[in-house]
């Protein structure tokens, strides 16, 4: 048997790690505020949340009450846990949320003077670019297909050109001239 008093202080010193836990699952709670995650992180955090809370109870009992499991040790993790959570929780919330949005405002703020005027301008600088890249390669394109020697329809070889062109009688030059 245990006496009173030193029930009252692991009663004391259940309610203070529930309050520890509150304080934790705060901080949890302002990382999903200030970083929207995935219902599957959320979910993963939850169970790294209990998983800790659950080894660190564990040790509660295991360091005061020479690992008995009592029902008001569990009962105070819950009030201290709840009392956090219903007072001083819900004023840091409160207090958090406004943080986040006036961080979020500054970085909103900043972006606009500062970092959107360069990527506009980098932005313009590359269309102005691709536009002349653009030109070029079509008035390259263009010269090429100008002095390119295109192959002969006929069988006439290339090299053969002029020699045949000489030993063509008239009426296979307008056949050819036709079809040039």
């Amino acid at each position: 048997m245990i006496a009173v008093n030193t029930q009252t202080i692991i009663f004391l010193q259940a309610l203070l790690m529930g309050a520890v836990f509150g304080v934790i699952y705060d901080l949890f709670r302002i990382f999903r505020i200030a970083v929207p995650l995935p219902a599957g992180a959320v979910v993963a955090e939850d169970v790294i949340y209990f998983v800790f809370c659950s080894f660190m109870s564990f040790f509660l009992t295991m360091t005061v009450n020479f690992g008995q499991v009592r029902f008001f040790i569990l009962l105070g993790e819950l009030l201290g846990f709840l009392l956090y959570y219903l007072t001083l929780g819900t004023l840091v919330m409160k207090c958090a949320q406004r943080l986040i949005a006036c961080i979020r405002w500054i970085f909103r703020a900043l972006w606009k003077l500062l970092l959107r005027p360069v990527v506009l301008l980098i932005r313009w600088i590359g269309r102005k670019v691709g536009r002349l890249f653009g030109k070029l390669g079509k008035n390259a394109k263009k010269a090429v297909q100008k002095h390119r020697k295109h192959l002969q329809t006929r069988r006439i070889l290339l090299y053969n050109y002029f020699k045949n062109r000489r030993s063509l009688s008239s009426k296979k030059r307008k056949i050819f001239r036709r079809n040039k």
